[in-house]
């Protein structure tokens, strides 16, 4: 229920729950103890109307006299790689008719840099610790939605899709999964009969790293670098390609109908687009948290994460570009982590940090994430464990993935009659069962 709450001042002796506080947000190291207790003793009077269940109020709370018993030197950001400092590289000329919704040149150099940083670590020595190998890999989440959907085209059957367009390669994630197997139908070629991939891609760095962890395999390939992952017009003539696919990275593209408009061009008649992207809701814990976390704090918000496709509107935009047979699935990915700055160095390192033109251009601080992890750890803790298993402090973090297909016009596909021409009613061709539930 909506209420106010109100803390008052009143001695604050309870070293238990102080001690669980520090143990969440993990910060007891960076804490002068005796500062902290003497702090917290004296109390203060805050006062909050919101929907907020307690638990989640109390560790906005308790947040803030901890990010006020911090020392004053400026602590380091948690998330700062050493890689090049990002600026903005918004252009301050009038804005077009249709504004722009992702700051491109800025999430090239987001991908350029994440690549850049994955390259230096895979060539350091191996580590005698497993758990301590620095050559740790941050695409785990591309390789897997690169396998679940180039495993959607075994389902085409007596279909080979020979030359492939791959919009967005990056490092060769759908290479690698479609040079994972053979074709079944046993002409040749990896899995969907695909021979040859045509790689676009618009970071140099992810192109580098492609080359090096290449393996051969039935599927070739030829990788053509451009300024972006789909430069438009495509250049391409009409009627090339059998298959255009997509993995993860249509999702930070301005014009995603022209991109399908150019696809839809280039494809041979009755050739097919295969695209997975990110939906509306992925990573609604992190939006939450840090939602709640600003508007404790600074009485308003910004947008801290980039804004996604609604898998309502797929099917539309599929249409739109004179797609036929669209279809259209999610899916739900769900990883743990040990706490939110974990989840935020983990994105910064896919080169998926924020780049929308509405973003706060001011850093943010770093009470700020310290409130957002703590609203984390209570509200979107891991309880997915099996029985007999230890507890932990693990959070989850949740993706939605959108699978979509769409086919060229051909006279050889299905098409509807005309609405109006049907002979016979729907209860005359199919027999409805007007039994009882249950009964036979």
């Amino acid at each position: 229920n909506s209420r106010s709450h109100t803390l008052s001042r009143t001695p604050y002796d309870q070293p238990l729950l102080l001690v669980t506080l520090l143990q969440l947000t993990n910060i007891h190291h960076n804490l002068d103890h005796a500062l902290l207790t003497k702090t917290c003793r004296k109390g203060f009077l805050v006062e909050i109307h919101s929907r907020l269940p307690l638990r989640a109020m109390r560790s906005l709370l308790l947040s803030r006299r901890l990010s006020r018993c911090l020392p004053r030197r400026r602590l380091p950001s948690p998330f700062l790689l050493s890689l090049p400092r990002l600026q903005s590289t918004k252009s301050r000329a009038p804005p077009p008719s249709q504004p722009d919704v992702f700051d491109r040149p800025l999430k090239l150099l987001q991908r350029d840099n994440a690549h850049r940083l994955l390259n230096s670590l895979q060539a350091q020595p191996p580590s005698s610790d497993p758990d301590d190998d620095p050559r740790v890999s941050y695409s785990y989440i591309r390789d897997e939605v690169a396998s679940r959907l180039v495993s959607r085209l075994e389902d085409c059957k007596d279909r080979d899709f020979e030359l492939c367009l791959d919009l967005g390669a990056g490092s060769g994630h759908v290479l690698r999964a479609v040079n994972a197997d053979v074709s079944l139908s046993g002409n040749g070629g990896g899995v969907g009969g695909v021979r040859k991939i045509v790689q676009v891609e618009g970071s140099g760095e992810a192109v580098k790293m492609g080359e090096e962890i290449r393996t051969p395999g039935p599927c070739s390939t030829y990788v053509l670098p451009s300024t972006s992952e789909c430069v438009l017009p495509l250049p391409f003539p009409s009627n090339s390609f059998d298959l255009v696919i997509s993995s993860l990275s249509l999702h930070s593209v301005n014009d995603i109908p022209s991109t399908l408009s150019e696809a839809y061009r280039v494809l041979k008649p009755d050739g097919a687009l295969f695209l997975a992207m990110p939906g509306g809701e992925t990573l609604p814990e992190l939006r939450s948290s840090l939602l709640l976390a600003e508007t404790e704090r600074d009485g308003g918000v910004s947008v801290r994460v980039g804004p996604f496709v609604d898998v309502s509107d797929v099917g539309s935009l599929l249409q739109r570009s004179g797609f036929k047979l669209p279809t259209v699935d999610v899916d739900t990915i769900s990883v743990t982590y040990p706490n939110m700055y974990v989840l935020m160095e983990h994105l910064q390192r896919m080169g998926e940090s924020n780049a929308a033109v509405a973003r706060r251009e001011a850093g943010a601080r770093g009470d700020l994430f310290l409130a957002a992890a703590a609203v984390y750890g209570e509200l979107f803790p891991w309880e997915g464990g099996e029985e007999g298993e230890e507890e932990t402090d693990d959070i989850v973090a949740s993706m939605q993935v959108i699978y979509a297909i769409g086919w060229k016009e051909h006279e050889s596909q299905q098409v509807p009659d005309e609405r109006g021409t049907a002979s016979k009613k729907i209860g005359e061709i199919v027999e409805v069962d007007r039994t009882e539930p249950g009964g036979k």
